[in-house]
């Protein structure tokens, strides 16, 4: 097996150029989506009542570092009898050689401890976002602060500086942006601290959720931390997500399989408007990955599973 060492896809997730990737079976489910609790462009009740007019039965709201969203997203999920929504979450965390994202899912929102790190994580992204700002400035890219917080409506990320840079007319898409000044060697790039992906997990099974590896193709050295994350629980990883060809997704398969992992996913969905983004519906993995995820989160907690959402009893 060959990791995904893919240093020069940092941020790609934005570069819409690659026709979205069907599946052969009807799209159920989508475990990766965002709102304005962090930096999707869509409230909760507005991405429920979207999402709701597709083919989607179940779906997760995983905002960074923030479940903000998830009990306005569980009322508006009320007014459609066939949609279920799951409490979710994702992580960033590092290691020396890379970053990697965990998907939370089945998280109770009420826990402390996961409630008192996402505070800090949040004032945390705040002050990086200010220092990259700054740092635009200096190079001669100036945006407005105001103008960030205000397209972000809750937790400020790069996402939004991305596009107060397209407003600002210093770069055409938000994908540039990323590429040449806020990815991961981009000039502006300002990091903030974050947990080891280890005791992030932790984080997620003390919250009583189940983790997973969010879009591995950005994620360098992918074998070692899979390894050392199947060790502490690790239970899943994205395999049908984003545009995935065909080779690399089952490349992942191929990673679930050996692991024992569910193999999962979703679209990653920030309603950006940018050109060709994947919109919910049109990506996801089988329609019973929802419930082998629950399996796993009864059989690694029992009844202290964090949350499990009433359409799946």
């Amino acid at each position: 097996m060959r990791d995904s060492t893919n240093k020069n896809s940092k941020g790609s997730r934005y570069n819409t150029d690659s026709p979205v990737v069907r599946p052969e079976w009807s799209v159920e489910v989508d475990l990766h989506l965002h709102t304005t609790a962090s930096d999707g462009t869509l409230t909760p009740r507005q991405l429920i009542d979207q999402v709701a007019k597709t083919s989607l039965r179940t779906v997760a709201v995983t905002d960074h570092d923030s479940t903000d969203g998830v009990t306005e997203a569980f009322a508006t999920a009320t007014n459609y009898a066939q949609l279920t929504v799951i409490s979710g979450i994702e992580l960033g965390t590092e290691t020396e050689d890379s970053e990697l994202h965990l998907l939370g899912y089945f998280i109770d929102i009420n826990n402390q401890r996961l409630q008192t790190t996402l505070k800090q994580f949040r004032l945390e992204r705040v002050e990086a976002a200010r220092a990259m700002v700054d740092k635009l400035a200096e190079i001669k890219r100036p945006i407005s602060w105001q103008r960030v917080v205000e397209m972000a409506s809750g937790s400020v990320g790069r996402p939004h500086i991305a596009r107060a840079m397209v407003e600002a007319g210093h770069v055409e898409t938000i994908a540039e942006a990323f590429d040449r000044f806020i990815g991961e060697n981009g000039v502006a790039r300002v990091h903030r601290p974050k947990l080891n992906p280890v005791e992030a997990l932790e984080m997620i099974h003390d919250a009583g959720g189940i983790g997973a590896i969010a879009h591995p193709r950005t994620v360098n050295k992918l074998g070692n931390l899979v390894k050392q994350l199947v060790d502490t629980g690790l239970v899943a990883i994205e395999v049908y997500a984003e545009k995935y060809a065909s080779q690399r997704r089952d490349s992942y398969l191929d990673i679930a399989t050996r692991y024992d992992l569910v193999p999962c996913g979703g679209t990653d969905y920030h309603a950006l408007g940018a050109q060709n983004e994947t919109e919910p519906g049109t990506n996801g993995p089988p329609p019973d990955t929802a419930h082998q995820l629950l399996k796993r989160a009864i059989r690694m907690h029992g009844s202290n599973v964090g949350n499990i959402p009433i359409g799946m009893t």
